[in-house]
């Protein structure tokens, strides 16, 4: 492991890294040189990748936390500190799907448990890590949107609503939080190859896939690797940003044999590798 790497002596907090795209960037960043905090609701889960992380040399420790609850978010970020000594990164990521049905028939409790993570948790997790990186003179906040967070998508009305008020939430934490030294980001995948898609079949996933310019998924690495920039010096003067990692989604209009490549592209690499 590079020790003097691109996060080399600073401590992250990466919630829902018991998996998929944060279990990528837990690893990433450890191989940066960065502490984690392996934060995600499942235990399990989060002792997996801090497994994955202490065989690769890094050094990590696992929490288990609902970001949704205030006290959990509070223990976290006091946790952490208490472990380290400081705390430089904050990376929410964690999120849930919504109902996927019509808006009219989108269960109350359901439209609540979706804002409770995916928003209540960013605005809790970041205000409890806040004050430390205030103390210490700065850090950098990176959220997880989506392009679901700057699009409408048919029967998502609580997951894309989640999602679009992160990156307005994201434009006013960057404005408090201007004199303090923290930058605060956002990012914005499309589809990727993580656990939340494997129960999708290839026939569905298709047509979505084909709006992209590569026809195909994104790799969790590919989008761990935008969150490192943001979280790193390297983006020094970058903040309030949204880093579309889309493979092109909102860049294009695709056309109708771009379309009809796009799937047949994605149908012929899924049957290859059925």
């Amino acid at each position: 492991m590079d020790k003097a790497g691109r996060l080399a002596g600073k401590v992250a907090i990466i919630t829902g890294s018991g998996q998929g795209l944060g279990r990528a960037a837990a690893l990433l960043f450890t191989r940066e040189g960065a502490k984690v905090a392996v934060v995600d609701v499942n235990p399990e889960a989060s002792r997996e990748t801090v497994d994955l992380i202490t065989q690769d040399g890094g050094d990590a420790i696992a929490l288990e936390v609902d970001v949704g609850k205030s006290g959990d978010a509070q223990r976290m970020a006091a946790v952490t500190s208490e472990r380290y000594g400081r705390i430089d990164v904050l990376v929410n990521n964690a999120a849930i799907y919504g109902a996927q049905v019509h808006v009219a028939d989108i269960d109350e409790d359901v439209w609540d448990a979706v804002m409770r993570v995916n928003l209540k948790g960013t605005f809790l997790c970041s205000k409890q890590v806040i004050p430390y990186m205030q103390q210490q003179g700065g850090g950098s906040i990176v959220c997880v949107s989506s392009v679901s967070g700057v699009l409408g998508n048919e029967h998502q009305a609580d997951y894309n609503a989640s999602k679009h008020a992160i990156i307005g939430l994201v434009r006013c934490m960057a404005q408090d939080c201007r004199t303090d030294g923290i930058r605060v980001n956002v990012v914005s995948p499309t589809g990727m190859a993580t656990p939340g898609n494997k129960n999708t079949s290839s026939e569905n996933l298709a047509p979505y896939v084909a709006l992209t310019m590569f026809a195909r998924l994104a790799e969790p690495i590919e989008v761990a690797n935008a969150i490192l920039f943001l979280a790193s010096d390297e983006a020094s003067f970058i903040t309030g940003a949204n880093l579309m990692v889309d493979g092109g989604v909102t860049a294009i209009q695709p056309s109708g044999n771009q379309l009809r490549e796009g799937i047949a592209k994605f149908m012929n690499v899924a049957q290859e590798s059925d």
